[in-house]
């Protein structure tokens, strides 16, 4: 052992000399800072300045329990001093841990003089050191649950026990290596793995968090596969006085991060090599060679894409006789697939599978174009695809409405929520059955479900292009991004006006009218029922809070009740619901 590092530890411990910095852990669905991991340094320009060499010195001393409790107590301090918002990440290896000279309780006692609720501090323990007794390091974090603090799970995938540990500790926390996060835009292997890990969480209540993230590609892809807890130098790198709020460019970000139930092609669009159609099959292999992770490559000219070519039709030309000396100098659009599946990014998700799998096609194929107005936007992959409509109808299914089984409230203010963020133009059409009440008091509650699933069928026909909710009872929303909702709002009209004579006797369709009790219990005539839509429409939409959307639907709901047709496009000027 090196006696003059023993002695520096000696005065670093001694002198609590230990440099604390804490690096971001950002929430990209909120784009707020979720809390912050405390990471200590030894003093600079010193052999121990490293904590990789700080720590290994103090567990070669025999001294790891100690360092590690100075640098807790530091942290929290420090922590508390600077007011920093959300939770605190400190780290705590298992050797440490289970050290029987380790305090016990000296966390909680500190947390409290601090001020500092146990909620907000999460145990982070590191899987790249063994810990052979799981059983009683289980013993030991489940001293600190009692005690109300997190425990966190470090280093996914590139520790000793691996899944034993999570499934034996149960955290509240994992964290993935950095090893799966590193060019993750580059390597479908590793977004599968991090899919998996994703999609675990989710079953096990449990968050994970990427960490490691240094380029907006790899943000990106972590974006798509459902990460909303972040954490590199792209969103901070460490530092003894962090800021509080995220970069300003973040928020371009978040967006994709909201559950979606009305999604497009858009989504599932990335970036993509693409090449021009004179380019030589020798240059494409060079590409290939450089880029292992690359399965498909476009070939555009002036902007409009004319097809793909697959990494595997190169590679069986090349592996005939003869192949690569015979071709090599030819063009790529001998091997190119001219007949790939092109979408504009507005396409709705559902009419991209349905096109995917269309009988004409013998096989379903691995990627698609995604268009702008015609011209080449990127990629999506059919993966991508069914795993975000997986996703679609377990939201749904969650928050379905279950008469009609159409996305209830929750679905509805997300989507909402989604458009607002992302500045999008939309209509939205509500729609409510005039007469409801007396028509269910005189035919009962049968028939009234019978009328308000008809209804949620012609919405499913016509509003097939848009997203439609069941608010509850007999109210509708219809959200839409163009002007066809217009249109299709008035074809609901008129189909239900023809349909909803079946829910009527011939005496009360005859006459028009029926014998019903009033909202004063007065017996009365009342008219048959009808459909009304209120349409609101962009102009109106913008910029509009939930509170401002309610009042704009209140409002067009009951100028659509004074029409003869039904319907009412709401224009009142914009200084009014401000």
């Amino acid at each position: 052992m090196n006696t003059d590092h023993a002695v520096l530890l000696e005065q670093i411990i001694r002198q609590a000399d230990i440099a604390i910095h804490f690096q971001p852990i950002v929430n990209i669905d909120t784009n707020r800072m979720y809390g912050f991991e405390a990471l200590s340094r030894g003093p600079e320009q010193s052999p121990l300045y490293s904590p990789i060499r700080l720590f290994s010195v103090a567990e070669q001393h025999g001294r790891l329990s100690e360092l590690e409790t100075l640098c807790r107590t530091q942290a929290l301090q420090r922590f508390q001093q600077q007011q920093l918002p959300g939770k605190l990440f400190v780290n705590i290896s298992p050797m440490a841990l289970l050290d029987p000279r380790h305090p016990k309780g000296h966390t909680l006692r500190l947390a409290q003089q601090l001020g500092l609720p146990p909620s907000a501090i999460v145990i982070e323990l590191s899987e790249q050191y063994p810990a052979e007794d799981i059983d009683l390091l289980k013993s030991c974090l489940d001293y600190y649950r009692h005690q109300g603090f997190q425990v966190a799970l470090d280093d996914l995938g590139a520790g000793y026990s691996g899944l034993r540990l999570w499934s034996e500790l149960a955290p509240d926390y994992v964290k993935i290596d950095r090893h799966f996060i590193d060019r993750i835009d580059q390597f479908p292997v590793k977004q599968e793995f991090v899919r998996s890990i994703v999609t675990l969480c989710q079953s096990l209540t449990c968050q994970v968090i990427a960490e490691g993230i240094e380029t907006e590609a790899e943000l990106a892809v972590l974006q798509r596969l459902g990460l909303q807890l972040c954490q590199g130098f792209l969103l901070g790198k460490p530092q003894p006085q962090p800021p509080t709020k995220p970069h300003t460019w973040f928020p371009s970000f978040r967006s994709q991060q909201q559950p979606r139930y009305n999604e497009t092609a858009d989504c599932l669009c990335q970036d993509a090599i693409s090449l021009p159609p004179d380019t030589r099959m020798k240059t494409l292999s060079q590409l290939l060679l450089d880029r292992p992770a690359l399965q498909a490559v476009a070939i555009i000219e002036h902007n409009f894409p004319l097809g793909l070519v697959y990494r595997q039709s190169l590679l069986e030309l090349f592996s005939t006789p003869y192949g690569r000396a015979l071709h090599e100098n030819h063009p790529i659009t001998e091997i190119m697939d001219d007949g790939v599946l092109m979408v504009e990014g507005s396409e709705p998700l559902s009419s991209v599978s349905q096109q995917l799998t269309a009988d004409n096609n013998q096989y379903v194929a691995q990627q698609f174009i995604i268009l702008q107005q015609g011209k080449f936007r990127g990629l999506g992959h059919t993966r991508d695809l069914l795993q975000r409509l997986t996703e679609q109808r377990i939201q749904t299914a969650r928050h379905a409405n279950p008469l009609t089984e159409l996305p209830g409230n929750v679905p509805i203010q997300q989507e909402l929520l989604r458009l607002g963020q992302q500045q999008q133009p939309f209509y939205l059409a509500y729609l409510d059955l005039n007469n409801f009440k007396a028509y269910n008091d005189v035919y009962g509650f049968a028939k009234g479900d019978e009328v308000i699933r008809c209804v949620a069928d012609l919405l499913r026909f016509h509003g097939r292009r848009h997203f439609i909710g069941h608010v509850g009872g007999d109210d509708f929303v219809m959200i839409g991004a163009d002007a066809t909702i217009v249109e299709h709002s008035r074809q609901i009209l008129a189909e239900f006006d023809v349909i909803k004579r079946r829910f009527f006797t011939a005496q009360h369709w005859v006459e028009q009218s029926f014998l019903a009790r009033n909202r004063q219990q007065e017996l009365c005539l009342q008219p048959l029922m009808s459909l009304s839509v209120g349409l609101i429409p962009p102009h109106l939409t913008e910029g509009a809070s939930e509170a401002q959307l309610s009042h704009l639907c209140a409002q067009a709901k009951k100028q659509a009740k004074l029409t003869d047709s039904g319907f009412c496009l709401l224009q009142i000027p914009q200084v009014q619901i401000a």
